[in-house]
C-alpha cells in the first residue's frame, strides 16, 4: 500500500506543477487549473488516509461518477447538443 501512496503523491505533485505552469502561461485557464489542482490535492488526501472503508467508498463513488458522466456525455453527443 505504501507504494501506491507514493505513486499517488508523486502524480499529484507532478500534475500540480504542470497545472501551475499552465495557469501562468495561460491566465484564461487559471480558474480551471486551480480547480483541478484542488481536486488532485483532495484525491491525494483521500488516498493517503489510513481508513480503508472510507477509501473504498470514495473509490466506488468516483467510479460511478465517471460512469454517469460518460453516459451523460454519450446522451448529449447522440442528441446533437455536443
Amino acid at each position: 500500500m505504501t507504494m501506491i501512496r507514493n505513486a499517488v503523491a508523486a502524480g499529484v505533485a507532478i500534475y500540480g506543477a504542470i497545472l501551475v505552469v499552465q495557469a501562468v502561461q495561460r491566465p484564461s485557464a487559471a480558474l480551471i487549473a486551480i480547480a483541478a489542482a484542488l481536486f488532485l490535492g483532495a484525491a491525494g488526501i483521500v488516498f493517503g488516509s489510513g481508513d480503508e472503508q472510507r477509501l473504498k467508498r470514495t473509490e466506488m463513488a468516483l467510479l460511478w461518477a465517471c460512469v454517469g458522466l460518460f453516459l451523460l456525455y454519450g446522451l448529449l453527443k447522440a442528441g446533437g447538443v455536443l
